[in-house]
């Protein structure tokens, strides 16, 4: 069986970004079914990123695509996974991402519907104690002319998911790994509608890192999962 240099090339460079994501922290950036220029910009701002390995996933009507080819070619993009082969079992220890939320997105989400793809994963997701980060900048804006009951409803649906424990943050913060809950971006005339939250969300996949000496030492505003607590009972850390 003959082996051309182009795919040993190929599969070299693939084995390289594998071992190399091993000392990074995984990031699921789940795709839309329609194509966004957000996703190239978001893989733009994580180039030179030592902390995040990325794995794009992508629709299986993708394969073969300008879209896979332009993906693929950024080197922050560690990985292509077409939505039919993924079925990750390591949703606590990673990030999921959503670069762009639409507002069908958002409202099952706090409603607790999962009869798509991007909310299937983002219920698996919260099960597992896993960390959801919504990217400020692809959060919808209010166009200014909605009916204050629309917006206060809207505005409703970012709070709640905010309680799930689902992280709003700008390509900033999560280049730098400054992530914290925040504000969606909205426009007037409603800013005063928009839920200024910051709590500290504790998950299963931070207890170790959060915690100190064997004491985790948790504020009134925190929010402590279910999972995080098994799991610092598990590893014999105190919550104070």
């Amino acid at each position: 069986m003959h082996i051309s240099e182009e795919y040993l090339k190929e599969l070299v460079l693939r084995i390289l970004k594998e071992l190399d994501g091993n000392n990074r922290q995984k990031i699921y950036m789940i795709c839309l079914d329609s194509w966004r220029g957000e996703y190239e910009e978001l893989l733009k701002q994580l180039r030179d990123s030592k902390e995040y390995y990325v794995c794009t996933v992508i629709p299986d009507d993708w394969k073969g695509t300008e879209y896979e080819r332009r993906l693929s070619a950024f080197g922050s993009c560690c990985q292509v996974i077409f939505r039919s082969q993924a079925n990750p079992c390591d949703l606590e220890q990673s990030i999921s991402l959503f670069p762009i939320i639409s507002k069908d997105i958002l409202s099952k989400t706090a409603l607790c519907i999962s009869d798509t793809y991007e909310t299937s994963w983002i219920a698996d997701c919260i099960e597992a104690g896993g960390r959801i980060i919504f990217l400020r900048s692809g959060i919808p804006r209010f166009s200014g002319r909605e009916k204050p009951a629309y917006v206060n409803r809207i505005m409703s649906y970012y709070r709640q998911v905010l309680e799930y424990g689902i992280e709003i943050c700008s390509h900033e913060e999560l280049k730098s790994g400054r992530m914290f809950q925040n504000e969606p971006v909205c426009s007037a005339p409603y800013p005063q509608e928009v839920p200024k939250s910051r709590k500290r969300i504790i998950t299963a996949s931070n207890v170790e890192s959060l915690a100190s000496d064997g004491i985790l030492y948790v504020q009134p505003d925190d929010i402590v999962t279910d999972l995080a607590k098994d799991r610092a009972k598990f590893l014999n850390i105190i919550l104070k």
